[in-house]
């Protein structure tokens, strides 16, 4: 006797058989095509979900590129003079946010020592800093955004907070303070 797989289960059946002796599904010619069918229309929604999810990231992506992205050269902030507290010298620096990074260029002759990093928030009202123990002259220092902290431990979020003024502080070789200040619009 001649024998064929089930269309449903895949067992080995009788080639003649109504219904599958192991799921028990009928097996003529409707039974089958609304298989077939059903199992295409679960097939396409899945495809569907998969391409829904798909372009769900790829927005979100997108979305978080356009809120993020900072044009090269728009962030190049200016100084700002501050009212000096004993002798202070005024560093000659240069500072990049882009995203959640920012570049901090000693333009200076000197090195800077012992540096402090500050960023003042425009949504909170704390500085967060970041120690540097050198900054050469002519060096460029970069670091990630979410390396600032409060002195109680709070990390700066680059994606809910926006640095409002970026301060940097130092020793010079002459014993004085350096200190540059800069701001966004």
């Amino acid at each position: 006797m001649a024998t064929e797989k089930c269309p449903f289960c895949g067992e080995e059946i009788d080639a003649g058989a109504a219904r599958c002796f192991f799921c028990s599904a009928a097996l003529d010619y409707d039974s089958v095509e609304k298989c077939l069918d059903q199992l295409q229309r679960q097939e396409s929604m899945r495809t569907a979900r998969s391409h829904a999810v798909l372009a769900l990231v790829v927005l979100a992506i997108l979305v978080s590129i356009v809120l993020f992205q900072v044009i090269p050269g728009a962030s190049r902030t200016h100084r700002v003079d501050v009212a000096p507290q004993g002798p202070t010298v005024r560093l000659n620096a240069n500072v990049i946010i882009a995203g959640a990074r920012c570049a901090v260029s000693n333009n200076d002759s000197f090195d800077w020592e012992n540096v402090r990093l500050e960023i003042v928030s425009a949504t909170i009202e704390n500085n967060f800093g970041l120690r540097v123990p050198k900054i050469s002259a002519g060096q460029t220092h970069t670091a990630n955004l979410g390396e600032f902290a409060t002195e109680k431990g709070v990390l700066f979020n680059p994606l809910t907070a926006k640095p409002l003024r970026f301060w940097i502080r130092c020793d010079t070789p002459d014993r004085q303070t350096g200190s540059y200040l800069a701001s966004w619009n």
